[in-house]
């Protein structure tokens, strides 16, 4: 008998364990035993030591009613109006079960939920599911919390948000810190402010976030939303260059007529003085017929960025364009006392689609960027890749002067150059072709180091393979 009571407590004390529904144990008098947490959240309990003062107009005799049936059953479920925590005042569905060994009953309770529970529970769903970056910060600048986005936004754990203060979010922007503290103060001034800046995680990985931080008066709480604008940004460059050369494309397309009519008079007329002229003459008309000779070069780089992108689309081998275009380069390297280091290629497994000239036209500018970039005893370095997923990559490395930062960011932008005789179209024809092609361009420097360009195109193939990368010396002086 010992045994069987011992077993129906743990019964018991079982049930209690329901963290979510509030329970207790009463004797048969409906005398208050013992209750678990929940039920004390819930009820007010004010000292109330029997259930029947719980109810609020109860029934009369419901308690003994209710002790009566379960006598017979094995459990039971009433409804009952039971005050809660909040002054509030809800029918409670009362789930009874008599345990006979003990001639205790133990209740569990299903409370409705409020307006209020669900509210909160709404917001914190929000908060946790949310695609942005959420944290919420104290009145004092202290941070409360912050939602599960904390590892793919910095690469940090929670620990070094929370019970931390705003600093520690100032920290996260160093190259832009007083614009930050600024930031912030904005806040407490106006109870809103917005900015995007950028996070630098390395030289090679720059995201840009929004960030938008409302005070709440209620809850004294100041809440930060963080959203990725990387993509965004990286899409406002683009058309920004896009916009530049449309706009060039169609000034070259109206001078072009304008320019080149009175040209081929000029060069006539150039020709025909050569006839007759002297040898100090001579050397004047020649540096002319130069200078038209340029100014043709220049109107025809100019109409290339104005015609329409792909022509003719077919698949071909980008590693197979490469090793030709080299062989086409390979002249002028050799006369600039320039080596040229190849790494394997994929042939088979680089296709790409789109138009291989205008392909072979990016690879020349490149070349012959790289190759003039360097000094006799320099090193042009070009390897074909794969890389996942589904991308070809090709790279394109000297050993030049290099150029600083304020060139790097304006490589792209017409008519810009660092070159004496140059025109600054190359590199933005290379850029248009480049993203007509589906592909992208990125650019490292150093000074007085060199420069890589690394391209990348969708491949035909749409997969991957693993490739050999050892380095052979294909041409070499």
């Amino acid at each position: 008998m010992k045994y069987k009571t011992i077993n129906v407590m743990k019964h018991i004390t079982f049930l209690l364990d329901d963290t979510i529904r509030p329970g207790a144990v009463f004797n048969l008098e409906g005398g208050l035993l013992h209750v678990n947490n929940s039920f004390c959240e819930k009820f007010v309990t004010n000292g109330k030591e029997n259930i029947k003062d719980f109810f609020i107009n109860p029934i009369i005799n419901l308690w003994d009613d209710a002790i009566s049936n379960i006598k017979r059953s094995e459990n039971k479920t009433f409804e009952v109006n039971i005050r809660l925590v909040g002054n509030r005042v809800d029918v409670v569905k009362m789930h009874l079960a008599y345990f006979e060994d003990v001639q205790q009953v133990i209740a569990l309770f299903d409370v409705p939920q409020s307006i209020v529970d669900k509210a909160e529970k709404t917001y914190i769903h929000a908060f946790r599911n949310s695609d942005s970056f959420m944290v919420v910060i104290d009145r004092d600048g202290t941070i409360y919390d912050v939602n599960d986005l904390h590892t793919s936004y910095f690469n940090l754990p929670k620990d070094y948000f929370v019970g931390k203060t705003v600093g520690a979010i100032v920290k996260l922007f160093p190259n832009d810190t007083e614009l930050i503290v600024n930031y912030f103060k904005e806040v407490n001034l106006y109870g809103f402010a917005e900015i995007t800046t950028k996070y630098i995680r390395n030289v090679n990985d720059v995201s840009y976030y929004q960030i938008t931080t409302l005070y709440d008066c209620e809850s004294q709480t100041y809440l930060i939303r963080m959203n990725d604008r990387t993509e965004e940004m990286a899409m406002e460059k683009r058309l920004a260059h896009s916009n530049s050369l449309s706009t060039i494309g169609e000034l070259a397309a109206s001078i072009a007529h304008e320019i080149r009519n009175p040209m081929t008079t000029l060069k006539g007329f150039v020709q025909l003085l050569k006839i007759s002229a002297t040898a100090d003459t001579m050397k004047y008309l020649s540096v002319i017929d130069e200078e038209i000779d340029r100014m043709e070069s220049i109107l025809s780089e100019m109409l290339i960025l104005s015609k329409p992108g792909l022509n003719e689309k077919t698949t071909f081998s980008l590693g197979v364009l490469v090793a030709d275009m080299i062989q086409v380069v390979y002249p002028k390297a050799l006369m600039d006392g320039i080596t040229i280091t190849q790494k394997d290629n994929i042939l088979k497994d680089s296709l790409i689609v789109g138009d291989s000239d205008k392909i072979k036209q990016v690879l020349l500018n490149l070349f012959k960027n790289a190759i003039e970039a360097m000094t006799p005893g320099g090193n042009l370095s070009i390897f074909v890749n794969l890389d996942s997923p589904g991308k070809v990559i090709l790279g394109v490395s000297d050993t030049g002067k290099g150029m600083d930062k304020y060139q790097v960011k304006k490589v792209f932008i017409p008519f810009f150059t660092t070159k004496s005789d140059g025109s600054g179209l190359g590199l933005p024809f290379v850029l248009k072709n480049i993203e007509e092609h589906g592909g992208t361009v990125t650019v490292e420097s150093k000074v007085d180091i060199g420069t890589t360009f690394i391209v990348t195109f969708p491949s035909a193939m749409g997969c991957t393979s693993v490739t050999d990368t050892a380095e052979k010396r294909v041409l070499s002086l």
